[in-house]
This record gives C-alpha cells, sequence and structure tokens, in this order.
C-alpha cells in the first residue's frame, strides 16, 4: 500500500506581535516537530503496524519498503519517527539491546526540485494561473465577506490581515498555542476560530482552483504512485510499501486532484491511504486523525470494485506527461 501522511504537531512557524507566547520556549524551535509530535508519529507507527500486521513484513528489508519526504526537517523526522514505530527491530536485527530501533533510509529532494512531494519546484505557468486568482472575482468576494473579520482580527493582533492566506498563517499559530494548552487572549472564541478554520481550508483550495494546477501539483504524485502500483502488480516483488511524508497542502492537493473533497484543513498527522489488492483492485482510505474511524473514498468515475487500468484511465486529464514542458509559459514573441 501507499501511504501520504501530514507531519506531526509542530510548533508555530511565527507569531504576531500581540501575541502573550511570542517568547515561549517552544521544543525545537520554531516549525519544528513538538514532543507530542514525535510521539503522535511514533505511535502512528505502530498502530500501522497492528492494523496491517497480516500485511507487513516482520522484518524490515529495504527492497520492500521506500520512504519518501519532503525536504523540511518536520516531515523527515515524521517519516523517521513513523517508521521506529513501525519496524521495531526483531532478531536478527536487534543490534542493541538497550535501543529496539533501527535506521530506515527516508529519500527526499532539495525544496527547489521537489515537484512530488514539497511540490516547490518552479513552475512558471502555475504561477501565472495562481496570480490570476488570487485577484479574481472569487477571491475578492472571499475577502469583502470576511472584511469586518480580518479588521477585527487585524485590530487585536496588530498585524494587517488583508488576506485569507494570513487568516490561515494566524488560525494555525493559535490552534497551535491551543493544542498545546495556552490559554488564548479573551478577544478569541470557539466561533472566530472556526470561520478562520474553514477560511484556511479555503485557501488552501486556492493552489489547486483549476484542472491545470491540479494536474501540475497533485498530478505528480499520483502518476507516480499508478506506476508504481502497475510494477507492483507486474513484478510481485518490488517494494510493498511506500510512505510519503508531507505537508498539509500535499494532502490536499492530492485530495482536489482525485476531486474527493471541495475544502479541507487536514490535522497533524492526517493520512491518505492507498491499498492495491492483488486481483488490481484500488482503495482510497483516509483519516483525519488515527482517532477518527477510517472514511474510504468513493473513487469518481470508477465503478466499485475500481481496477487500477480503470482509475488510470479515469486520471489522465490530470496526469501530466511532461512536467517541465507544461510548466512554460508560451511563447509571445
Amino acid at each position: 500500500f501507499k501511504k501520504l501522511f501530514r507531519h506531526g504537531k509542530r510548533s508555530p512557524t511565527e507569531a504576531y506581535p500581540n501575541d502573550p507566547y511570542k517568547n515561549f520556549n517552544w521544543s525545537g524551535g520554531w516549525g519544528h516537530l513538538t514532543n507530542r509530535g514525535k510521539l503522535q508519529m511514533y505511535n502512528l507507527g505502530e498502530k500501522l503496524r497492528t492494523h496491517y500486521k497480516d500485511f507487513l513484513p516482520t522484518l524490515y528489508w529495504p527492497e520492500e519498503v521506500n520512504v519518501t519526504s519532503s525536504y523540511a526537517d518536520r516531515c523527515l523526522m515524521s517519516a523517521e519517527l513513523l517508521t521506529a514505530g513501525l519496524f521495531p527491530p526483531k532478531e536478527p536485527q536487534i543490534w542493541n539491546e538497550n535501543l529496539l530501533w533501527q535506521p530506515i533510509p527516508v529519500h527526499y529532494l532539495p525544496r527547489s526540485q521537489d515537484n512530488m512531494i514539497a511540490m516547490k519546484s518552479r513552475c512558471d505557468k502555475y504561477d501565472q494561473i495562481f496570480k490570476e486568482i488570487m485577484i479574481s472575482s472569487k477571491v475578492q468576494n472571499i475577502l469583502s465577506a470576511n472584511e469586518k473579520l480580518m479588521l477585527y482580527l487585524s485590530e487585536n493582533t496588530g498585524i494587517a490581515v488583508k488576506s485569507i492566506g494570513a487568516v490561515e498563517t494566524l488560525f494555525n499559530t493559535l490552534e497551535i498555542e491551543k493544542l498545546n494548552n495556552l490559554t488564548l487572549p479573551l478577544w478569541i472564541n470557539d466561533t472566530l476560530m472556526e470561520t478562520m478554520e474553514a477560511l484556511g481550508a479555503q485557501n488552501l483550495a486556492l493552489y489547486s482552483e483549476t484542472e491545470f494546477m491540479k494536474r501540475m501539483k497533485g498530478g505528480v504524485l499520483l502518476k507516480y504512485i499508478i506506476a508504481s502500483m502497475e510494477k507492483s502488480l507486474e513484478e510481485r516483488k518490488v517494494p510493498i510499501l511506500h510512505l510519503y511524508s508531507g505537508h498539509d497542502l500535499t494532502v490536499v492537493h492530492i485530495l482536489r486532484a482525485l476531486n474527493l473533497v471541495d475544502t479541507i484543513k487536514p490535522s497533524f498527522g492526517a493520512s491518505l491511504i492507498f491499498e492495491l489488492y492483488t486481483n488490481g483492485e484500488v482503495k482510497i482510505i483516509y483519516r483525519n486523525s488515527w482517532e477518527d474511524s477510517p472514511e474510504e473514498k468513493l473513487i469518481n468515475w470508477c465503478l466499485s470494485p475500481c481496477l487500477l487500468s480503470s482509475w488510470e484511465k479515469s486520471l489522465e486529464p490530470i496526469l501530466p506527461l511532461d512536467w517541465v514542458e507544461e510548466c512554460k509559459l508560451p511563447d509571445v514573441s
């Protein structure tokens, strides 16, 4: 199976000017996994081991497991922690009786070269379309409808909140502070947080607003997943487990490329699992958190049971043929 997951619980990436916790001593520093996040990802690995005990090999073998991550430290660490919980060493792989852990390789590309997990590779045509969307009537209507909210946030935070992206960033900081049992200022309430979360989800959705944008973002990883599934059916001896450690936006890009959601704000550790069966059937399961019940996603344009060949054909419009060429702006000379 293939599992894409968001990294574990982290500290805020930034504070706002009036933040009572702007000088808080976050474990690991700003934007890094907290101790809770480390334990969360380790536990997630253990739960995967329990859930898929009849499928996973007892021992870790490099040819059966492939782990790919975003360049970000919190994603790399999340991948390492998840695999530690998933593959604790057993004889004859125990090398230190006082440390039931074994190193498992995690592969990644530099930020500027990664168009599959972090999805930060330069794509000029995508960037142009995104700029057009940010000044579109749709976005302007969202801003107009939330003008009073953004003014309220600006007055209380000390920053100029002029975009839904700024609302999302602020929500992330407040949510993390709340998750860490820090008392939020009196000007914040649950209703306000719910509104900000919904706007944050809308902001994430704007990054895959058009079919072309879905193709250039989520389409890259989906093409890789399909190719590896085809190879698994043909050879039966290639890696049986692929893990992808990414961000909330990585998960959103894939869900929206598959037309499985309109808007969503994935939780820390949110997981999207692609199961491939020996008869060629594909199932997609989403878990916003492991405490939630697994939610099997009905695959659009593919009858159940959905065969890999049918699924691939239904996804042709969002699978790039030549990503580099498709990213180029048309020559106007």
